[in-house]
């Protein structure tokens, strides 16, 4: 974040959570969205902000993620979803 937010400050971050690239049916990846929040709460504290999610978050592999675990990752900063565009 402080490398890149001296460039400019509209860039994203794609953190791992569990998610994987390819076509995957519901219930064969095991998503852990929740970890965003700590992600962000460590960024908050780590950057002194009071934006309460202060990284816009990518989520690669979100093919076959259940509506429960995508409203979790929305939840904690998820901005972008990439998903199988062949499903």
């Amino acid at each position: 974040y402080e490398a890149l937010s001296k460039i400019g400050d509209m860039f994203s971050i794609a953190a791992a959570f569990g998610n994987v690239h390819g076509v995957y049916k519901p219930g064969n990846v095991s998503l852990q969205p929740e970890r965003l929040g700590k992600h962000q709460t460590y960024a908050k504290e780590k950057l002194g902000t009071d934006e309460e999610k202060p990284i816009y978050l990518v989520m690669h592999g979100g093919s076959g993620s259940t509506d429960e675990e995508i409203a979790t990752a929305v939840k904690n900063g998820v901005v972008k979803m990439n998903i199988d565009t062949d499903t």
